[in-house]
This record gives C-alpha cells, sequence and structure tokens, in this order.
C-alpha cells in the first residue's frame, strides 16, 4: 500500500510538472487562441496551426488551398526570418487579414495569405493583380 501511496504521489507530481511546464511554453494557450482566430480566414485549421507554428519557431510554413469551384488545389511556404512572439504574430495575420479586405478579398487562397504575409504580387478575383507589401520577411 505504501508503494501504491508512493507511486501515486510521484505521478501526481509528474503530471503537475508538465502540465506547469506546458503552460509556461503556451502562456494563457496562445498558440491555440491565435490558431482558431485565424483558422476560417486561412482556409482551416491545418493551415492555421501551421501560420501559428511555424511563425512561433521560425520554420517554414506550407499553406494548402484545396481545390474547389473554378480552381485546382495549390500549395505555398515561406520561412519566417526568426522566431516571433505571439504579439508579432497576431499584429502579422491582423495586417494580412486587413490588406486582403481592403482589396475585396474575404475568404484567401493560400498564395494570397502568402504574398499579404511576405509581400508580392496578389491575384484578385477580377483577374487583376496588385503588389503588395507583406506583414513580415521571409528568410532564405
Amino acid at each position: 500500500m505504501t508503494i501504491k501511496r508512493t507511486f501515486s504521489a510521484v505521478l501526481a507530481a509528474a503530471s503537475l510538472t508538465a502540465t506547469i511546464a506546458f503552460a509556461a511554453e503556451v502562456p494563457g494557450g496562445d498558440f491555440a487562441r491565435l490558431s482558431s482566430q485565424y483558422a476560417s480566414w486561412a482556409g482551416g485549421k491545418s493551415n492555421a496551426d501551421a501560420l501559428v507554428g511555424g511563425m512561433r519557431g521560425g520554420t517554414p510554413v506550407t499553406l494548402v488551398t484545396p481545390s474547389g469551384v473554378g480552381r485546382s488545389a495549390s500549395i505555398v511556404g515561406f520561412t519566417p526570418a526568426a522566431p516571433m512572439t505571439y504579439g508579432a504574430i497576431q499584429a502579422a495575420l491582423s495586417g494580412a487579414r486587413q490588406t486582403l479586405a481592403r482589396l475585396g478579398v474575404n475568404n484567401p487562397t493560400a498564395e494570397q495569405i502568402q504574398a499579404a504575409l511576405i509581400g508580392g504580387e496578389l491575384e484578385l478575383a477580377s483577374g487583376n493583380t496588385r503588389m503588395v507589401a507583406g506583414t513580415l520577411v521571409p528568410r532564405g
């Protein structure tokens, strides 16, 4: 019985340590909050997770636009210049969404999100293109 109690106490302490470590790594659930906030705009949870995770870690981001009416599937990617804080990620995504909304793009493709974030030529629904400045600078 003493071994069971000791094991239970060790297990509880390990669980508490893991919970504290996770909470320290993701203060206030910022990853989940940002991903959820931008999932619809980004074309789904996997794209939103890729954006927030890649920007947070400064690692490659891959976005996918599934095939739909009048368009084929596409994949684009970029790498942020450096890891970003959650506040900087919020600012970059908000700025990209505002840039696209000003141009009449409310349900952007992966290519349009990429252009709004890293800059470049943006194709509009009308078939016209516009050059936009990105809200972050990619690495190599």
